[in-house]
């Protein structure tokens, strides 16, 4: 393999910088829920950034951005690069954004060396990657791996009413398009990702790279809980029918059943409650649940619990509860021949790396049903996401961006080989 391809730490550096003046504020953290006003402008700059590389453009029918630079050897599938752009309300400035400004230096890289792939290059920022506005994450690789079909998720709705179609209009999408977004196994040479970790393990273990071996799935409720919303001073001890200390009960009931089963993850991370007000007992809360592991039999066995709970409790205070599944997906294996390619460029390069599993769901997973898929990690401090002081040192990004374009260029030029 001709391994000259060198990632520029100042480009890398400088993207980013780009990226993050979209929606950021150092004292609230990001501001770009998917489609937002800020999303559409971040995906304005993509395509700059991918017209200056030469890069022939296109967006599918779910708002998913795609740069194509061609190949030598016309009729190959293409060598899918990136992650994603929109980010969580309060978030940092790395999460998704480091996948595709790696992604964009991959192709620098070959500019700078003058070369071309015998296979194509796509780079991708994916669609709603978040769940943070419609309940359910990773929509746009979802609907181009057909995970979801479209008459699943245009009806979902985001806090303020509005329904997914009617956003994807807002957003000059035709939703009866959406369909037409779907990729079919083998129309992709593999997918690559790279991503912050999210965790601390990294920084630990002091490794520059983690080289994921699988990742974890969520199973994500909505539950309702309903009471009688009473006068708090006129109502008995005795009488109520709070929903809310019920409610409190279910919170502790996740956090417990994940404690109990060790390799689950479980966070009820929004209650919305009715009416809401300190003179009034809770007649109605809505809680959004997350349950997550790398072990689908073990997650499953926390969600059955969870349901019986939930049963329980109603049933002894005298509540009427709901549950509503929003998304149950499985965890995925990554491919082992782009992970063997991935720490073959780690010892090449003597960078620390680390084989692990990502406890965060990523486009990765959806892609690998197309296609053989993996992905990097690179280290957050502190284990910090999601939050505007969320960091990656640039020297971390760069390690990353290095192997990421080596790899690339190993994928390229002999596809994915290996047992």
């Amino acid at each position: 393999m001709n391994d000259n391809l060198t990632v520029k730490p100042r480009r890398i550096e400088t993207n980013l910088r780009h990226f993050a003046r979209i929606g950021y504020s150092a004292d609230g953290g990001m501001n770009r829920l998917a489609f937002s006003r800020t999303d559409l402008r971040v995906r304005q700059l993509l395509l700059h950034v991918m017209h200056n590389l030469g890069l022939t453009t296109r967006i599918d029918g779910f708002g998913n951005v795609f740069g194509r630079m061609e190949g030598r050897e016309p009729g190959l599938p293409p060598l899918l690069i990136g992650s994603h752009l929109d980010a969580v309300p309060g978030g940092g400035r790395f999460d998704g954004s480091i996948g595709v400004t790696a992604a964009l230096e991959v192709v620098a890289c070959f500019r700078d060396s003058r070369l071309t792939p015998r296979y194509p290059l796509e780079v991708v920022s994916f669609a709603s990657e978040e769940s943070s506005r419609f309940g359910r994450g990773t929509l746009g690789s979802g609907i181009v791996a057909g995970t979801w079909e479209p008459d699943e998720i245009l009806d979902l709705t985001d806090s303020r009413g509005f329904t997914l179609r009617r956003v994807l209009q807002r957003a000059g999408l035709d939703p009866t398009r959406v369909g037409q977004a779907r990729r079919r196994p083998g129309d992709f040479l593999a997918y690559l990702e790279m991503h912050i970790e999210q965790g601390r393990v990294l920084e630990d273990r002091q490794a520059q790279i983690g080289v994921v071996e699988g990742i974890a799935a969520p199973t994500r409720l909505r539950v309702r809980v309903d009471g009688q919303a009473d006068h708090s001073g006129a109502t008995p001890m005795g009488l109520r029918r709070d929903a809310l200390t019920g409610a409190s009960e279910i919170i502790l009931t996740v956090e417990r059943l994940a404690q109990e089963a060790g390799n689950v993850v479980g966070t009820v991370g929004a209650a919305r409650v009715d009416p809401g007000a300190i003179n009034v007992v809770p007649g109605r809360v809505d809680l959004l649940v997350d349950i997550r592991s790398i072990a689908g039999e073990a997650k499953a066995s926390v969600v059955a619990q969870l349901r019986a709970e939930i049963d329980r409790i109603a049933l002894r205070r005298d509540l009427r509860t709901s549950i509503q599944i929003l998304t149950d997906e499985e965890p995925v294996l990554l491919d082992r021949r782009v992970i063997a390619a991935f720490e073959q460029r780690c010892e090449a390069r003597g960078t620390p790396w680390l084989r692990m599993m990502s406890g965060a769901g990523h486009d990765a997973m959806h892609i690998a049903q197309l296609c053989p898929a993996g992905m990097i990690l690179a280290p957050s401090h502190n284990g910090i996401s999601h939050h505007r002081t969320e960091w990656t040192d640039l020297k971390d990004i760069v390690a990353g961006a290095q192997i990421f374009a080596d790899t690339a260029l190993e994928l390229v030029t002999n596809g994915v080989v290996g047992d």
